[in-house]
């Protein structure tokens, strides 16, 4: 079990940052209660905590009853990508969190992400580890700690550490010259394609504490393999396509492409299993040698 993590003497005396928790819904009624619970109950800062209706069948209100410190507001309904933008815009915290509506904040979770922001003060955004669980909240794989990178972009390209965005902690100043989610683009990789435009200007911290547990169920887009790769590989595709990527991004993302879609067709033979090999080899490169075993 982790331990919640301490604030320092230091961050005692200063005054207690905003973190904006924002939490997009759209028929999630039987999780929406936890997932906001889990957000109160977080300590270390003062919490902004911000629930989108994004025009629900089923609105959140009935199942939010009698939870204090929270704000909800209900909008026609215009995709997650969007609600996510629309509650930063209602937001006042340094700090930025965006929880899923069927994701859960373990304690300690905002402790940690400010811990390690303050201890990387260029970093634009921090992530933790999560675990996988399924509707009951029992846990279908432990946490997943990502070793650090030297390359956060060179990364990315390769595959996303952060499989929800609740994993992370963004500072308001890069999500602000970044420009927000790009509504745009499908729910299955607005966040992925805005880590990317972060990480080509800003670096990411990453930390061990487990933040978050991340609900599998049967209404995950992720479950759907060939969205997932024709969402990823659409937002690769436009990136190169641009013509502000470096002679070095353009072969790192060449590389990433195949990566992915390698990831998404998984086969029973033994040239896939060699490959994975090649790639493992391949990650190693991108860690620092410290990291290598």
């Amino acid at each position: 079990m982790a331990v919640v993590p301490n604030e320092t003497a230091r961050q005692r005396q200063q005054p207690r940052p905003v973190v904006s928790i924002i939490i997009p819904y759209y028929m999630q009624q039987q999780y929406i209660r936890e997932a906001v619970m889990s957000a109160v109950n977080q300590g270390g800062a003062q919490l902004d905590i911000i629930v989108i209706d994004d025009g629900s069948p089923v609105p959140a209100a009935p199942s939010l009853t009698g939870i204090e410190g929270i704000r909800l507001v209900r909008t026609a309904n215009q995709g997650c990508p969007a609600a996510r933008n629309f509650g930063f815009q209602q937001s006042t915290g340094t700090y930025l969190i965006f929880l899923d509506g069927d994701d859960v904040l373990h304690p300690g979770a905002v402790q940690a992400q400010l811990n390690a922001l303050a201890n990387e003060p260029q970093a634009a955004l921090s992530f933790g580890a999560a675990r996988v669980i399924d509707e009951s909240g029992r846990e279908l794989a432990p946490p997943y700690v990502c070793k650090p990178r030297k390359n956060y972009l060179r990364a990315l390209f390769e595959f996303c550490p952060m499989r929800t965005p609740g994993m992370a902690m963004i500072r308001r100043e890069a999500f602000l010259e970044a420009g927000g989610f790009n509504s745009d683009w499908p729910a299955q990789v607005d966040d992925y394609e805005l880590y990317l435009r972060i990480a080509r200007r800003h670096s990411f911290v990453p930390h061990r504490f487990c933040v978050l547990s991340h609900r599998r169920h049967s209404t995950n887009y992720s479950n759907d393999r060939k969205r997932m790769l024709r969402g990823t590989l659409e937002v690769l595709d436009r990136l190169a396509a641009s013509g502000t990527l470096s002679a070095a991004e353009r072969r790192w993302l060449s590389y990433g492409r195949t990566r992915w879609i390698h990831h998404y067709n998984p086969q029973p033979t033994l040239e896939y299993q060699f490959r994975t090999l090649y790639f493992k080899f391949r990650t190693m490169v991108s860690l620092p040698p410290s990291l290598w075993f």
